[in-house]
């Protein structure tokens, strides 16, 4: 296969952040567009140089020239989108979150296990230079074995459209955005086994539907603990950039939350800067899924991955209502 054809479905905000990184493929990957509108998907097109646009995504999921899918819809309409897709016998790539509750990411998963098609999910922090930096650093013993890793992320955001909609949302800011965070504190201190949750008592209008800004206290299978903090709704005089920092036996890793620079305190010393070209991970992210279809071999970013992720976020929810540890199911 020398390029993969890939139909984005859904033609939001969403599509166009993905179409300009595609853009930036073009050797391997030829883009379509599909949306209940047929003016729509032809106007992606021709603003993004596609090769082809479809006023369903049934006549996409169905039609030979599409090599694979990208799920770029709300969530609350992943299953029947990813079984369009799965049932074309398309590769699915499907955007975060994977869906509103646990049932809903079973039945994705049994979706495309039943078709035998690659699955991958659009995590992009996934694939940031920045976990990679840290993962070296703790793997090569430059801060011995780490005990604690901090991770904050706090900025002001308002949510309109689907995003305000407690029944098409199935969560708060944790599930929609939180994830992302949730990925990267896992990607970086491993496995996840039990999880403590804590909100702020003051009372506020919420800018999301169930919890905006929420504390995680995590206990990782290798015996360190994590903390995240995330919050849509907290002051941030600086931009929306946030310190974190990880205690090791033998030192300190310090860095910028978003990923702009990793300071090394320990047996080595080193500041490092993880690479500004793709700090978002979403280029890495595009060009691993599209070597995976061309290559047919099973991502790195599996939906095995993200069941971890999401099972951490409903574990902090329920603990949030308990008050006390809850359990990461199936660990």
């Amino acid at each position: 296969m020398s390029k993969v054809n890939l139909c984005i479905l859904g033609c939001g905000s969403v599509a166009r952040l993905h179409s300009r990184i595609a853009r930036t493929l073009r050797s391997r990957v030829n883009l379509l567009y599909a949306s209940r509108s047929r003016e729509k998907a032809e106007e992606y097109n021709k603003k993004f140089r596609g090769v082809g646009a479809f006023g369903s995504y049934e006549e996409a999921c169905s039609d030979p020239r599409v090599d694979a899918v990208f799920v770029c819809t709300p969530h609350a309409c992943h299953v029947e989108h990813v079984r369009l897709a799965a049932g074309g016998n398309k590769a699915v790539l499907v955007e975060k979150p994977v869906a509103r509750n646990m049932e809903e990411f079973a039945a994705i998963e049994r979706a495309v296990a039943d078709a035998g098609v690659i699955s991958m999910v659009a995590e992009n922090y996934f694939f940031k230079p920045l976990a990679a930096v840290i993962r070296h650093h703790i793997e090569r013993g430059d801060v011995g074995r780490p005990t604690f890793l901090e991770l904050n992320r706090a900025a002001g955001k308002k949510m309109s459209g689907w995003r305000a909609d407690a029944e098409m949302m199935g969560g708060g800011a944790l599930l929609e955005g939180g994830v992302h965070w949730v990925n990267l504190l896992a990607s970086i201190g491993g496995k996840v086994t039990e999880v403590a949750a804590a909100r702020p008592r003051e009372s506020h209008d919420l800018v999301a539907p169930f919890e905006d800004s929420i504390e995680l206290l995590v206990k990782f299978e290798n015996g360190s603990v994590g903390k995240l903090l995330h919050s849509w709704n907290s002051v941030n005089r600086i931009g929306g950039l946030g310190m974190s920092k990880i205690y090791g036996t033998d030192g300190n890793i310090f860095f910028e939350s978003n990923g702009i620079f990793v300071l090394v305190l320990g047996r080595r010393k080193r500041l490092r800067f993880p690479g500004f070209i793709d700090i978002m991970g979403y280029r890495a992210m595009l060009r691993h899924f599209v070597e995976c279809v061309r290559e047919d071999k099973p991502a790195s970013m599996s939906l095995a991955v993200a069941r971890h992720d999401m099972q951490i976020v409903f574990a902090a929810y329920r603990s949030l209502e308990s008050g006390a540890f809850e359990a990461v199911r199936g660990s």
